[in-house]
């Protein structure tokens, strides 16, 4: 029984630093779309900035492929944070719930920026995504040191 719980144990601190690693090389690659959306791309033409829906919306079906991908990984590092959120706190160890927490607002910020850049092309906006990009990076790298190895692992390091 001790056993069967302690691989459970590790299998879930292994799933948390594994989406912790997917969610690192995610955020390099939507920084990367970020920079060419900034100097590259041309946005597409804000009609109000009454709702994030519709800037959202122009920048997955009205602009450039570039945005589009930009926009969906966005999303898809949305549903990733979400789910750290959630295997941090199966595992019921406080100080990663926190990380895992702190990497989601992040990701939330940058998102909630994205769509402000998409509608006014504001310079905060993009500051602040990139901040919040490189704070939500900081917090799963954080994440993968703070999980503790597997015990063959932990004897190899």
């Amino acid at each position: 029984m001790e056993e069967e719980r302690a691989s459970d144990s590790a299998r879930r601190f292994n799933g948390l630093r594994t989406y912790s690693l997917a969610a690192i090389v995610m955020l390099l690659i939507e920084f990367g779309l970020g920079v060419g959306v900034n100097i590259y791309a041309k946005l597409p033409l804000a009609d109000s900035r009454k709702s994030l829906l519709p800037a959202f919306g122009r920048a997955v079906t009205g602009g450039p492929i570039v945005l589009t991908r930009h926009a969906l990984l966005g999303i898809l590092l949305l549903i990733t944070g979400i789910s750290v959120v959630v295997r941090a706190a199966r595992i019921r160890d406080n100080v990663l719930l926190a990380v895992a927490s702190a990497a989601l607002v992040a990701i939330i910020v940058a998102w909630l920026s994205g769509t402000r850049f998409v509608g006014d092309a504001a310079d905060g906006a993009s500051l602040a995504m990139a901040l919040a990009t490189g704070v939500t990076i900081l917090c799963y790298v954080i994440i993968l040191f703070v999980a503790p190895l597997p015990a063959p692992m932990a004897t190899i390091l």
